[in-house]
């Protein structure tokens, strides 16, 4: 099994680079017998494209994993997904690093799976429920507090209010909700809360469409934090198609359901 490993000096007893970019040397480790290959790391003026050159080199040379301090999640996600595994907050020595991840992942220094420490059906199955319990646990806090403000908000706010600022206007009313949810944080189940709320005050269900859609496709105000990761370009474009795709979508689904 090949490992890479990005470093400051080309030994195995280096430290692990905190970032791709800040790479002197690349390690290509064989763990069979931990012979490696010594690369150089991409120059300083490479900027953002540090990274992504790390990872293809990785991929070209056969390797499974990448060990490093800090690579943005959703380039963890997107390689994951292709079956090359990043593993990030790692420290200390390369060896200690190669070392650890073996033992972790319950791999023999050849790369196949022990079978002593190989997790069973049931081990994996446990283990996902205990993870979603878990993720909902720690959601429940959270929705209890929504709920709570929109009683709030309902008390203060009357129902003429509301119905107001929603005109009852099909178009107007779905870009005031993608507006609304284009604003909003928090979780995504949040929004079907706010929209029992808003259906039950006789808000039109064109605008609670929108809303629910553009708060899990459009965020502005994380929009500076995917602009420094993504890149400004591709974070405001994505963010214009989620929120028009956010309201020709509620008008389809508004349509169809008078169409029934």
């Amino acid at each position: 099994m090949k490992i890479v490993v990005p470093c400051s000096d080309p030994d195995l007893d280096a430290k692990v680079a905190p970032k791709l970019g800040t790479a002197a040397y690349i390690l290509i480790i064989e763990t069979e017998d931990m012979s490696f290959e010594v690369k150089e790391g991409p120059p300083p003026s490479s900027g953002p494209g540090a990274g992504v050159a790390i990872i293809s080199l990785a991929v070209s040379n056969g390797a499974e994993a990448l060990l490093v301090g800090y690579v943005a999640p959703h380039i963890v996600g997107a390689m994951k997904g292709k079956g090359f595994e990043i593993i990030t907050g790692v420290k200390g020595s390369i060896r200690e690093a190669v070392s650890g991840y073996l033992e972790s992942a319950g791999l023999s220094s050849d790369g196949s799976i022990s079978e002593s420490t190989a997790p069973s059906e049931w081990e994996l199955w446990e283990t996902a429920l205990q993870k979603g319990l878990r993720q909902f646990y720690q959601l429940l806090p959270k929705l209890a507090g929504v709920i709570l403000l929109l009683g709030l908000f309902r008390g203060f706010v009357s129902e003429a209010t509301l119905l107001s600022m929603f005109s009852g206007s099909v178009i107007k009313d779905s870009v005031l909700g993608a507006a609304l949810g284009s604003v909003l944080v928090g979780n995504p189940v949040n929004s079907y809360v706010i929209g029992d709320s808003l259906l039950s005050a006789g808000v039109n269900q064109s605008g609670i469409i929108a809303l629910m859609m553009a708060w899990v496709t459009v965020g502005l105000i994380q929009l500076p934090a995917e602009s420094a990761a993504l890149g400004s370009r591709f974070a405001i474009v994505r963010n214009l198609c989620g929120f028009v795709m956010a309201i020709l979508m509620a008008l389809i689904v508004y349509l169809c359901g008078g169409l029934l």
